[in-house]
């Protein structure tokens, strides 16, 4: 299916006749049956291990659910404090503080987030260090995540770069078309692009911490590592 967004000073009556012209030849057809495949739930760690011509990376995923969950904005705000930029805790944990990586980073919601997906962290292991040094180091912060509120300082600071982010994103005529048009086709509805500034003020510490919780478990989590081959 064709879902199209236009943003900007047009006439809609001028839209609704180009859409006629380029489009009307095309008759509806049958609905399509909407088929949604979810993963199993995981029962244990997975581990899987590669060997090729670089240097050693180390790669840890947590499933989550997709955009339509209420928890979605949380998931965003904890992704964006452990492994947004050179003020992420990761950055200063595993990068400038252990020394144990050259990058550490991360995102919420690999591949992506229409569907039940992967919180995913990866960091490059600094020379000399290894890859179980870069997993323990993780596993600190990810621990603290767990057992210890967020402060109101760093709460607030991780809130206003989400917000900063997303108000950019619409700066442009076609970055507003295209929040509308992937808003509308992932949760149905091109309104809760706007509801989201809302949900990121509403996020709270206790809200990380209790996600924090139900997700960064073993049963839930894939490690992955990229070792030198030769």
């Amino acid at each position: 299916n064709l879902t199209v967004a236009i943003a900007g000073d047009v006439d809609p009556k001028q839209v609704k006749r180009l859409a006629k012209v380029y489009f009307g030849r095309y008759n509806h057809q049958r609905e399509i049956p909407k088929v949604t495949t979810v993963e199993p739930p995981q029962s244990e760690t997975k581990e899987v291990t590669l060997k090729l011509p670089s240097q050693p990376w180390y790669l840890e995923g947590y499933h989550r659910p997709g955009i339509t969950h209420p928890d979605h904005v949380v998931y965003e705000i904890m992704g964006n404090l452990l492994s947004d930029g050179r003020t992420s805790r990761l950055y200063k944990s595993l990068v400038e503080g252990k020394q144990v990586a050259l990058s550490a980073a991360g995102f919420s919601g690999f591949p992506g987030d229409k569907y039940p997906n992967l919180m995913l962290f990866y960091a490059l292991t600094a020379p000399g260090h290894t890859v179980e040094e870069v997993a323990s180091a993780l596993a600190e912060d990810i621990e603290k995540l767990k057992t210890e509120l967020v402060s109101p300082q760093e709460l607030e600071r991780v809130k206003t770069q989400a917000r900063a982010s997303l108000l950019r994103s619409l700066d442009s005529n076609m970055g507003m078309a295209r929040n509308l048009a992937t808003y509308e086709v992932k949760t149905g509805d091109w309104r809760n692009l706007f509801k989201e500034i809302e949900d990121i003020e509403a996020v709270t510490a206790a809200d990380i911490q209790r996600v924090a919780q139900a997700t960064f478990r073993p049963e839930n989590r894939t490690i992955g590592r990229i070792l030198p081959s030769q």
